[in-house]
């Protein structure tokens, strides 16, 4: 039985190929028009991609830069200095935290970021005079605007940025150093050593099907949330029969216009002579999309390192509450992350305030940590082998006066204590808690 049987008519076209889908061949770096549309399908299109950046971003950025002077093995804080006020402030555009958060959000979506210092010179590591600042600004430069450009060792021998399809500006790199004006921060990438690998990647078949599901599932809901049925032709002995171009184009667009989209879900059609409607509905296996698309989600999230759990997305229990998970993006994630952000800086930029300076953060200041805080503390107060002073540098604290001792766990008195105490026999004469005999 053929149903709404159409005369002539054509074939569908083939569906073009995704371009996520084409992303796990790729070899070369996200430049160009290819950021763009990855920006656009992958961030500004992917409810999950979207959330998993953002997360990261954020979660980098609210951790405050310390700076510390080392002097052999011991690290001494510094609180003010004019690196912290380049990082507190590093061009007028943007805060420090706008830019650690923006700095992270460029290299989690296309898994390089380019940081430009401006004022400096990409051939010499100090001011040019005494007391003038090292590096002027810091700014980003899109992704998808820089190029790099190959070298002949294991340092790329320029940048390449251009804004504009009219400017384009070249910073080179030093052949013998690696230094240049322009900070590239990457992710490993085994196919190409010149431009790191984006998670949205290897991740890219799973923002494929979420954001495929997302778009069938609102084509659904704007049909009723089902194909209600079809329509079937037949001549005037009940037997099968076709419609005319004219006659099919017409009816097409009365159903469409007057019976299509929520707002005329469940409204009455009217058939004319000939016509015939049938129940299509779809069961409830065709209807289930949304394994499919948590499915789906969870493999971007973990493309990103970030535990489904935060994201809402349900049937993943890998964690027994939302602290653990929260727990886990914090050092398996968010924490990596900055240090990869933090010890770029002191090879490129830190060396440029001296030798000695150190940028780093400090566990204390991120309030996710305090678990492990906890746990660290009651670990090192139970251990008896540790005197006072010991316990306290690994806490990060300073030592205390008489606090190289150990303590005993029965009376935590110290230990050199104990062997200059009397002890008396229970029940004897010099126990104290035995009661005198009364004289006669």
């Amino acid at each position: 039985m053929r149903l709404l049987r159409r005369k002539d008519a054509a074939p569908p076209a083939t569906k073009a190929a995704s371009f996520f889908f084409s992303l796990a061949a790729r070899k070369g770096g996200l430049t160009g028009a290819a950021f763009d549309q990855l920006a656009a399908e992958g961030y500004a299109e992917s409810v999950v991609a979207f959330a998993c950046i953002n997360r990261i971003a954020w979660a980098v950025a609210s951790v405050e830069p310390q700076l510390y002077r080392k002097t052999g093995r011991n690290l001494t804080r510094i609180d003010e200095h004019p690196l912290l006020d380049l990082m507190g402030r590093p061009n007028p555009a943007q805060s420090g935290k706008e830019f650690m958060a923006w700095l992270a959000a460029f290299h989690q979506l296309s898994g390089n970021a380019y940081v430009f210092g401006n004022g400096m010179d990409g051939t010499r590591t100090r001011p040019r005079r005494k007391g003038e600042a090292a590096v002027g600004e810091l700014q980003l430069l899109s992704p998808g605007k820089v190029q790099v450009v190959k070298g002949e060792g294991f340092f790329p021998s320029a940048y390449e940025y251009r804004p504009d399809a009219s400017k384009l500006v070249t910073y080179p790199v030093d052949q013998i150093t690696g230094r240049s004006a322009v900070l590239q921060v990457k992710s490993f990438h085994p196919l190409n050593p010149w431009y790191g690998l984006s998670p949205l990647e290897p991740g890219a078949l799973g923002v494929d099907i979420h954001t495929g599901g997302q778009r069938w599932n609102k084509g659904l809901l704007d049909n009723g949330a089902r194909p209600s049925g079809a329509l079937q032709v037949k001549d005037g002995d009940g037997k099968p029969a076709t419609l005319t171009d004219d006659q099919y184009a017409r009816l097409k667009e009365m159903i469409d216009q007057q019976f299509g989209g929520t707002r005329n879900a469940g409204r009455p059609l009217l058939l004319e002579g000939g016509l015939e409607w049938q129940e299509m509905s779809l069961n409830p296996k065709d209807m289930d999309f949304l394994n499919g698309k948590h499915s789906a989600a969870r493999d971007v999230a973990l493309a990103f390192g970030v535990p489904p759990q935060l994201l809402g997305i349900p049937g993943d229990n890998a964690f027994s509450s939302y602290e653990q998970a929260k727990l886990a993006f914090w050092t398996d994630t968010a924490i990596p992350a900055l240090t990869l952000y933090l010890e770029a800086f002191n090879r490129w930029l830190v060396p440029r305030y001296g030798d000695d300076l150190y940028l780093w953060y400090d566990e204390e200041m991120v309030p996710a940590l305090e678990p492990l805080r906890k746990e660290k503390a009651t670990r090192i107060n139970a251990a008896e082998y540790m005197t006072i002073n010991e316990k306290r540098r690994a806490m990060g604290l300073g030592d205390i006066e008489n606090g190289d001792t150990l303590l005993v766990a029965s009376s935590d008195v110290p230990l050199d204590l104990v062997g200059g105490v009397p002890l008396s026999e229970p029940g004897s004469p010099a126990d104290p808690g035995t009661p005198e005999e009364e004289s006669e």
